[in-house]
């Protein structure tokens, strides 16, 4: 939203990479769009410090962009908020960056596994979580084919989508 992000460079930015990646990995494009500046500042890394955690990112990674509500606990939203601590905009540049004053290094648990996570760690945790695939697919399902996704062929194209490692384009193909 222009009305948060208040520079339409980033927001053009963030359109270009959502074309580019489009069809490519989910895994790929989750990676990169955690980090480009437009989500950012609208989802307020910049006040995610390790004294005083800030959940939206963590929050909205989960619920919307990959697992769904009800597929997480508040400990793993609260824990990854840790992890995320210190993921900026380097406001100057219009780059990431990490602050590692701001970084809480600490042990987190997230999805019942235990480490020093750090922002890419949880990424890459959440990917390993199945409910994403059937996340995706259910949106997709849900927009391209019917409001009502049928279970099983969700499951089936979900588990096809892991199998190929969140190949975009090959689960389109599959859902058409």
């Amino acid at each position: 939203s222009l009305h948060k992000v208040r520079w339409p460079p980033f927001l053009y930015q963030q359109n270009v990479l959502l074309r580019l990646h489009a069809l490519g990995s989910f895994r790929t494009l989750l990676n990169f769009i955690a980090k480009n500046p437009a989500m950012l500042l609208y989802l307020d890394t910049q006040t995610n410090h390790k004294a005083q955690p800030n959940e939206n990112f963590a929050r909205e990674l989960f619920e919307l962009f990959t697992l769904g509500e009800g597929h997480y606990t508040e400990q793993d939203i609260k824990q990854a908020a840790r992890a995320f601590t210190g993921w900026h905009l380097d406001l100057r540049t219009g780059t990431f960056r990490i602050d590692l004053r701001q970084h809480d290094d600490g042990r987190k648990e997230v999805f019942g596994t235990a480490g020093s996570f750090e922002g890419d760690d949880i990424l890459s945790l959440t990917l390993e979580q199945p409910q994403v695939a059937r996340y995706i697919v259910g949106k997709l399902w849900r927009e391209f084919i019917s409001d009502t996704p049928d279970p099983g062929e969700v499951d089936r194209l979900a588990e096809s989508f892991r199998r190929t490692k969140y190949e975009i384009a090959g689960l389109l193909q599959d859902l058409f």
